[in-house]
């Protein structure tokens, strides 16, 4: 299952940054390691990886959340000034409202936010 990365300006000035664009998965079987990919994280900076299972949820209705409508709400999310947990929370709230609070695929995300020298 392929994973995308989104990478999240801090959260003082919550916007998409940079759509990596990178897809993340399985070797072997054939398919070729994806390339390395070097970032320049500033301090509170989030990072959000998540598979295909978040962007192709679908509606009632069968629409999908899509990879673009993705960064939208996980700004709009951010925006709150929130701690990543309970922003996280919020993001995967807004998929199920969006499935009609059922799960149709599986669907992994993760928010990992940026703290140098932090213990």
């Amino acid at each position: 299952m392929p994973a995308s990365s989104h990478r999240l300006a801090p959260r003082s000035t919550p916007r998409l940054v940079q759509d990596t664009g990178r897809r993340l998965g399985l070797t072997g079987y054939g398919i070729p390691p994806p390339p390395a990919h070097t970032a320049h994280p500033q301090p509170g900076d989030r990072l959000l990886f998540f598979t295909d299972g978040l962007t192709d949820a679908r509606s009632a209705t069968g629409e999908l959340f899509g990879e673009e409508h993705l960064p939208d709400i996980a700004v709009r999310v951010l925006a709150d000034g929130l701690p990543s947990p309970e922003a996280l929370r919020r993001l995967i709230q807004q998929i199920l409202v969006h499935q009609d609070q059922r799960l149709g695929d599986d669907a992994t995300v993760l928010l990992a936010e940026w703290h140098p020298g932090r213990r």
